[in-house]
């Protein structure tokens, strides 16, 4: 018998420029990743009414011709057959393997568009430009894109990292003020994880991003930027550190599949996760520091829950956490906190996960 090994090298870079009206700058050095000058933007309906012609017309201006890709706005067409709709118009307009994909859009429009640019003649150039806060703080970048399927959330995905992300704070001038309170959870979670200083800033200064200063907005989006770097340039795979990006996520994302996709936005659910979290985090004795009555007046000063909706049951959230794909032979791996700026990974197995759930409700 003859064993022969093969090793790989994966070599990387995403390059983010962040700035205010910086999308002449983002052309320019798009025209520098590829030699073509032909390009995908795929975005849904509602963004390309604002940022679809601004954007061409950069594009245009350094030589690139433009495809457009609309699709319906909204996370319940984050799915098999949006991806495989976008496929069949890529190669229906012969868009080949030196060409770019560009994503414009919130945090479905990056994933729709990583995902079909992971897999479309096995992988073409990606960039991405997120118009909304959630997707400038985090599915900008990292390199986790996927699909919902009907048994749960981000089910099937790959890790495809784009190659340029452009952060326009500009955009959030026009962005819904619910839209911004959902990034600002976001934002939250990465103090909560990584930086207190940085969460006691979000808490202090909740009024001044509600009112879309820019400045503010920007040191922002640095800091969570930084810090997520900070997880995710270690484990860009997600087989150790970048597990505490997930706090949250876990209840959430069972909370967004038992309602449906509908009944609760995204970050709606991860700021109730997080609640969650810290029930649990002190039930099993992990928690040095409650900090959840502080977070429940933030959560309210941005209007979103600080309890679950009646129609959603703890044998619901169970068949959804279930499916999660963070289960292992160990258990459930749940990010629960210790202290603001502090989480670490607990198994729970399974038989102690309905006592777990029943508990974590109770918030």
């Amino acid at each position: 018998m003859e064993t022969q090994r093969i090793e790989y090298s994966r070599s990387t870079m995403t390059e983010i420029i962040i700035g205010n009206g910086i999308l002449k700058e983002f052309s320019v050095r798009l025209s520098r990743l590829t030699s073509a000058r032909r390009c995908a933007v795929i975005t849904n309906e509602t963004v390309a009414k604002w940022y679809l012609e601004p954007l061409k017309e950069e594009l245009a201006n350094r030589g690139f011709s433009a495809l457009e890709i609309i699709i319906p706005d909204g996370e319940k067409y984050k799915n098999f057959e949006t991806v495989i709709s976008v496929l069949s118009e890529l190669s229906k307009n012969q868009i080949d393997r030196d060409c770019v994909i560009l994503g414009l859009g919130g945090g479905v429009i990056c994933d729709i568009t990583g995902f079909a640019a992971s897999i479309y003649k096995r992988g073409i150039t990606l960039a991405l430009v997120p118009t909304s806060l959630l997707a400038m703080v985090d599915a900008s970048f990292g390199g986790k894109n996927g699909v919902n399927t009907s048994e749960g959330k981000n089910l099937a995905g790959t890790f495809y990292q784009p190659a340029l992300t452009c952060v326009d704070v500009s955009f959030l001038l026009s962005l819904p003020l619910s839209q911004l309170s959902y990034g600002v959870v976001e934002c939250i979670k990465h103090g909560l994880i990584g930086d207190s200083a940085y969460y006691k800033f979000l808490c202090n200064n909740i009024s001044e991003i509600r009112a879309r200063q820019l400045d503010i907005l920007q040191r922002v989006v640095r800091r969570s930027v930084y810090i997520k770097k900070s997880f995710i340039s270690k484990d860009e795979l997600d087989k150790g550190v970048r597990a505490h990006l997930n706090f949250g996520h876990t209840f959430g994302h069972a909370l967004e599949s038992a309602g449906g996709y509908i009944r609760l936005n995204h970050c709606e659910a991860v700021g109730l996760g997080m609640l969650m979290a810290i029930k649990t985090s002190a039930a099993l004795g992990i928690l040095k520091e409650d900090y959840s009555e502080q977070l429940k007046i933030v959560l309210r000063e941005l209007e979103l829950p600080i309890s679950l909706p009646t129609e959603i049951s703890v044998n619901s959230i169970l068949a959804y956490i279930a499916q999660d794909k963070k289960r292992n032979e160990k258990g459930l791996a749940f990010v629960l906190p210790v202290s603001p700026g502090k989480t670490l990974i607990q198994h729970i197995k399974s038989d102690d996960l309905e006592k777990i759930v029943t508990i974590a409700t109770q918030i």
